[in-house]
């Protein structure tokens, strides 16, 4: 009985390590972004999202390469103007239910603007990323409807 125990005890634990260091998917949908400043902005805070433990996968499209699982969704809009830069983003999740049947829900309250120095590339992608942080650990998943 105690072996049975010590067994269950050990794959409980194994399997919350796992889930909490699984990175989640991200796609990400930026709107000119591809200034000089915004790209690097854009490049810090991908690189900050897979620094570490990576907590976060980048995927190309919203199947996660075909897993079809609940993804996380950055919608992101860019502008630079005399040597600053601004980026307004919004979450939400989406599923795939098949290869060309994706539902995606925005939660209209995650809407964050952020503007930069050109010399603070690097800390306004960090901030980007405790941004993400944040909603994502106020963000109800049961509260969007994805169906």
């Amino acid at each position: 009985m105690r072996l049975t125990i010590l067994t269950l005890t050990l794959l409980l634990a194994a399997v919350s390590a796992f889930a909490q260091y699984h990175p989640k998917p991200v796609f990400i949908k930026a709107t000119g972004c591809e200034g000089k400043l915004a790209s690097a902005l854009f490049s810090s805070f991908k690189g900050s999202m897979q620094a570490g433990i990576a907590r976060y996968e980048i995927v190309p499209d919203l199947s996660d390469y075909g897993k079809n699982d609940v993804v996380l969704v950055i919608q992101m809009a860019c502008g630079e103007r005399n040597n600053a830069v601004s980026i307004a983003s919004i979450y939400g999740l989406a599923k795939c239910f098949g290869p060309k049947n994706c539902h995606q829900s925005i939660n209209g309250s995650t809407l964050n603007l952020l503007m930069c120095d050109p010399n603070g590339e690097k800390q306004c992608g960090f901030e980007l990323l405790k941004e993400l942080d944040y909603v994502l650990s106020r963000m109800d998943p049961r509260s969007m409807q994805l169906e």
